[in-house]
């Protein structure tokens, strides 16, 4: 058995420390992130028909909190943003740019 120097030693103190810190955050974040929304995986043999049900609610409650979004545009009409110039063409058009290859020096 080879005698280990203090550094070694504290070294591998050091390593195992951030090995246990990183296997807990690991752990903390499957546990939090996916053991507890385990309600979405659906692992049960279940029917087409009741999966389909399933989906069209999830679809509708998506839907009716869709149309309550109220947006405000009126920010769009303020002065400053009116007197605002269009400088240059738009769309961009691509032109001849740089050197076909400028990794040679000229």
């Amino acid at each position: 058995m080879a005698i280990k120097t203090l550094e070694e030693r504290k070294k591998q103190q050091k390593l195992m420390i951030i090995l246990i810190v990183v296997v807990l955050a690991t752990l903390l974040v499957l546990y939090f992130g996916i053991l507890k929304k385990g309600s979405t995986i659906s692992v049960t043999n279940e029917s087409e028909d009741t999966q389909a049900v399933k989906t069209q609610g999830t679809t509708l409650v998506v839907e009716e909190k869709l149309k309550k979004i109220n947006l405000n545009t009126d920010f769009l009409v303020n002065t400053i943003l009116v007197s605002l110039k269009i400088h240059g063409l738009i769309p961009v058009e691509k032109g001849v740019t740089g050197r076909i290859n400028p990794f040679v020096a000229q």
